[in-house]
């Protein structure tokens, strides 16, 4: 199976194609935060590269977050658009989901954070199971770190963060679980389209009509438009 893979949740993203189990080609987005611009070059860049025609295309597989609003619409779109023109599969890939399956396997639990505003943090539980992978033991949520503390402390020690958010909040976490916290290094914090495209090949596709940005908040603009 041949899977291309979308990621623009986040300020840097990427496309991949993986084949059979194995990434391919893979290409990060030059520049930030103008995937509008650099997405279909890049597919195409991969695609060139490995001279893989559009319609040997199995499947698309693209991160839906949370994440960055313009980032997630612009993938998204793109997705959904190809698949309708293809007439190829779609896949769905929650972001924290790619998160977690990039940690390697663990036996205590991942939970990745993605930043929000407000010094809110976006975050799941995993963990690994025999035979089965890195699965999901919670909902996704939005919350505060005081909420985020609350909610870990139900949990035993030896927690593995991972996630963009650690840029600002490596220096907090030890303090707020002593013997609780251990991180991932940095080059794993950015989910990437190669994890996408991979884990694409695992999850069920779905019609592209159902295929949404996953925002678990309100944007801005639904935030100000209730203002008034």
């Amino acid at each position: 199976m041949i899977v291309l893979g979308i990621e623009t949740s986040t300020k840097i993203g990427s496309a991949a194609l993986s084949q059979n189990g194995k990434v391919v080609a893979a290409a990060d987005l030059d520049g930030a935060m103008n995937h509008s611009e650099k997405l279909l070059p890049a597919i195409q860049k991969i695609m060139l590269a490995k001279k893989i025609s559009f319609t040997a295309i199995d499947r698309i597989a693209v991160s839906s977050g949370p994440g960055s609003f313009t980032g997630l619409r612009i993938g998204i779109t793109v997705a959904r658009t190809m698949a309708q023109m293809l007439r190829k599969e779609l896949v769905s890939v929650p972001t924290l989901d790619c998160l977690a399956a990039m940690v390697p396997d663990s036996k205590g639990l991942v939970c990745p954070l993605i930043p929000a505003i407000q010094g809110q943090v976006y975050y799941a539980l995993y963990e690994y199971l025999a035979g089965q992978g890195c699965k999901k033991v919670t909902d996704y949520n939005l919350v505060s770190l005081e909420k985020l503390s609350q909610d870990l402390k139900k949990y035993p020690p030896g927690i593995i963060f991972t996630g963009e958010a650690l840029f600002y909040l490596k220096g907090i976490l030890p303090q707020a679980w002593p013997n609780k916290a251990s991180f991932t290094m940095p080059n794993l914090w950015r989910p990437t389209a190669s994890w996408i495209s991979l884990l694409g090949a695992q999850y069920s596709p779905q019609p592209w009509s159902k295929i949404v940005p996953y925002y678990i908040r309100p944007s801005e603009a639904e935030l100000r438009w209730k203002g008034k």
